[in-house]
């Protein structure tokens, strides 16, 4: 069911009794959030904020001590975020909460609210049994801890192009070029494979010039922060094929070496949207080993930098 962020933190607030501070019932809480989300509080947060409420410590002291177990799953999307909540032990159910907002902090006060009052009913209602029937005992104990979440939303798959500049392959900078396929994992991983290739780039040798180009394939992965804007490094290794030409010579050839590098970047982007995201991603190359062009009789036309940087614009398409 879904219930109203302020009825549930006024009614909350007004309703949780002195009762909790005394009972021994525990409280468990298992709690994930979807890349969207990553702002949200952890297990370990949202716990502290229901002790603040209870003003009572809530962690299970042994580990057959009773407990209600709750699994929570945060989630953001269309500007909205939500929670659903499931409940398991004396009280088994499912809740679902929302809130609009451009942050996670009322929905988390909202959530820690919802289960210090199922604590607080229960504990009142074990209270009255056994004022109702004080001879009699009831002994519940729980014979497995063990906690089954829902599974975790799975990442997206995304699709972006990237159009920008690579220094190192003639006086100035290369124009270059790269499409990657990827997919977004849980807490902000993301894992990309690309093709890249800079444009032929001329440099002036002599009474003739020399073309470079590269096409190469890479493998990126990055770890990324925020929500509508997402920033964070990434690390990534790419091999592929350097080719050389030359013209205006006596006698005028091409070859090909094979290019290996490893490189960092940092990547900062805007979400536009359910599915479209717009962004900067500035990297550098460091060549596995050095590599020259040679002209006969006139010498190294082009030899490679120990480091490739590069500035790229990027448009990404998430399918999912």
């Amino acid at each position: 069911m879904i219930a109203s962020l302020g009825v549930a933190f006024g009614v909350g607030l007004l309703t949780v009794s002195a009762s909790c501070i005394a009972a021994p019932l525990s409280l468990v809480i298992a709690a994930e959030s979807t890349p969207a989300a990553v702002d949200c509080a952890d297990s370990e947060g949202l716990l502290g904020k229901v002790e603040r409420i209870a003003q009572r410590a809530l962690a299970p002291k042994t580990p057959d001590a009773e407990a209600i177990r709750v699994v929570i799953q945060f989630d953001r999307s269309q500007g909205q975020y939500s929670a659903e909540l499931v409940f398991h032990g004396p009280k088994p159910g499912e809740r679902s909460l929302r809130d609009r907002s451009d942050r996670c902090e009322p929905l988390e006060d909202a959530v820690a609210v919802a289960i210090a009052l199922l604590l607080d009913r229960e504990i009142e209602r074990r209270e009255r049994e056994l004022t109702e029937a004080p001879r009699a005992v009831t002994t519940i104990k729980i014979v497995t801890g063990r906690v089954e979440p829902r599974p975790f939303a799975r990442g997206s798959v995304f699709l972006a192009l990237e159009a920008g500049a690579q220094a190192g392959f003639n006086a100035t900078a290369a124009p270059s070029a790269a499409l990657a396929f990827g997919v977004r994992l849980q807490r902000g991983w993301l894992v990309e494979s690309s093709a890249w290739t800079t444009l032929p780039a001329a440099r002036t040798f002599g009474t003739g010039e020399v073309t470079l180009s590269l096409v190469a394939g890479t493998l990126r992965a990055c770890h990324l922060w925020g929500h509508d804007w997402q920033w964070g490094p990434c690390a990534g290794v790419a091999v592929g094929r350097l080719h050389g030409s030359g013209r205006g010579f006596d006698e005028s050839m091409s070859s090909s070496l094979l290019w290996s590098a490893v490189g960092g970047s940092v990547l900062l982007q805007r979400s536009l949207g359910e599915r479209w995201e717009l962004g900067l991603h500035a990297l550098a190359w460091l060549p596995l080993k050095e590599q020259r062009f040679a002209v006969q009789n006139l010498g190294v036309a082009w030899s490679s930098a120990a480091v490739e940087p590069g500035l790229s614009v990027r448009l990404g398409f998430r399918f999912r």
